[in-house]
C-alpha cells in the first residue's frame, strides 16, 4: 500500500463510534476529532456534564499538553540524541516535527477519552494503517513509546497531585488502549 494511502487510511481516535458513549458527547467529540483540535472549554463543559467527569481535569490536561510535550521529547533526546543527528530516526527536523506532531494528536485523543471517562479510544482499523505507515517510513517506535510513557508519567502526575483519582485511573487505561493499538503485531 501506498504512503499517501496509508497516511489517508490512518485514525487514532476511535471514540465517536462507541455507543456506550452518550450520543451527544460523540458528537462533540468528532467534531473536534474532525478538526484535529483540543476540546474548547464549552465542548470539554458540556461531555464532562454528560458523562460524568471533571471538567476541572480535562482543563489540567489541556492546558499543560504543550509542556507535558515538550517535556517528554526533551527527556527523550536527553537520552537518545543521535536520533536527531543525519541517520537518526528522527532526522531530518521536519520528520522530527511530524513525530512531535503525532504525539500531539495521541495526547489529544487519550484526553478526550479521559473527558468521555472512556478508555477504549483508539480506532482499530486505522490503528493498524497507522502502524503500517510508520514500518513503512521507518519511524523509531520504541523512542515513540519512550515519548508515550514519558507523558503518561507526566499527565497522571497532574490528576493525582490535583484530586482526580478517577480521571488518572482513566487516563492511565486510554494510554494502554492506544500503546497496545500503536505496537506492531505479528500480522502487521
Amino acid at each position: 500500500m501506498e504512503i499517501s494511502q496509508l497516511a489517508k487510511d490512518a485514525k487514532v481516535c476511535g471514540i465517536s463510534n462507541r455507543n456506550s458513549i452518550p450520543e451527544a458527547a460523540r458528537v462533540l467529540i468528532a467534531k473536534a476529532d474532525t478538526s484535529k483540535r483540543f476540546l474548547s472549554a464549552e465542548e470539554s463543559k458540556a461531555i464532562c456534564n454528560y458523562c460524568n467527569t471533571s471538567e476541572d481535569a480535562i482543563g489540567l490536561l489541556v492546558a499543560g499538553s504543550n509542556q507535558v510535550i515538550d517535556e517528554a521529547r526533551r527527556d527523550l533526546l536527553t537520552q537518545q540524541p543521535q536520533l536527531t543527528m543525519p541517520g537518526g530516526g528522527l532526522f531530518p527536523e521536519p520528520r522530527a516535527e511530524a513525530c512531535w506532531h503525532d504525539c500531539q494528536q495521541f495526547l489529544r485523543v487519550i484526553i478526550y477519552g479521559v473527558a468521555c471517562d472512556c478508555t477504549d479510544i483508539a480506532d482499530i482499523e486505522g490503528m493498524i494503517a497507522l502502524r503500517h505507515l510508520y514500518k513503512k517510513m521507518e519511524i523509531p517506535i520504541t523512542a515513540m513509546m519512550y515519548v508515550l510513557a514519558r507523558m503518561r508519567a507526566l499527565t497522571t502526575r497532574v490528576l493525582e497531585t490535583s484530586g482526580h483519582a478517577h480521571e488518572a485511573t482513566c487516563l492511565n487505561k486510554a494510554f494502554d488502549n492506544l500503546t497496545n493499538a500503536l505496537l506492531p503485531t505479528e500480522q502487521s
